[in-house]
C-alpha cells in the first residue's frame, strides 16, 4: 500500500468515547428516516431574493452513472423522495486520491440568499 494512503488512527479521546458507547452505536445506518414530528422546518429566503437558475454542468458517463447509482440507493432506502421544490443545487463529481468519484453538492448560490438562522 502507498505510504500516503495508510489508514489514519483516530485520536485516543475519540477511541475512548467510541469504546465506552459501542453498545449503543449501530453497526450500520438505519434503513429509513425517523418518523415525522409536530415541528415542521422551513428555509426562508431574504426578502426580495430571487433564486438564480443555472443550466446543469455536463457530466461524463462515469459521473452520470455514479450520480444515478447514488440517487437510486438513497431513494430505495427512503433517505430521499421526489421533490417539487423550485430549488435545486448543482452536483459535481470530484476524484478522490484512490481515483474513485466523490459526489459534491454545490449550494453556494442558495447559501447567499437564505436567511441565516443562528
Amino acid at each position: 500500500m502507498d505510504e500516503k494512503f495508510k489508514e489514519v488512527q483516530a485520536p485516543k479521546a475519540v477511541e475512548k468515547v467510541l469504546k465506552e458507547l459501542k453498545d449503543i452505536m449501530p453497526t450500520e445506518l438505519p434503513k429509513r428516516l425517523p418518523p415525522r414530528t409536530e415541528v415542521s422546518h422551513a428555509i426562508e429566503l431574504e426578502s426580495g431574493a430571487k433564486l438564480l437558475v443555472f443550466a446543469p454542468y455536463c457530466m461524463a458517463s462515469p459521473e452520470l452513472e455514479k450520480l444515478s447509482r447514488q440517487l437510486k440507493k438513497l431513494f430505495n432506502v427512503g433517505y430521499i423522495c421526489p421533490s417539487k421544490s423550485p430549488y435545486g443545487a448543482l452536483v459535481l463529481c470530484l476524484k478522490k486520491h484512490d481515483e474513485s468519484l466523490q459526489l459534491c453538492i454545490d449550494y453556494w448560490v442558495f447559501n447567499k440568499i437564505h436567511m441565516k438562522n443562528k
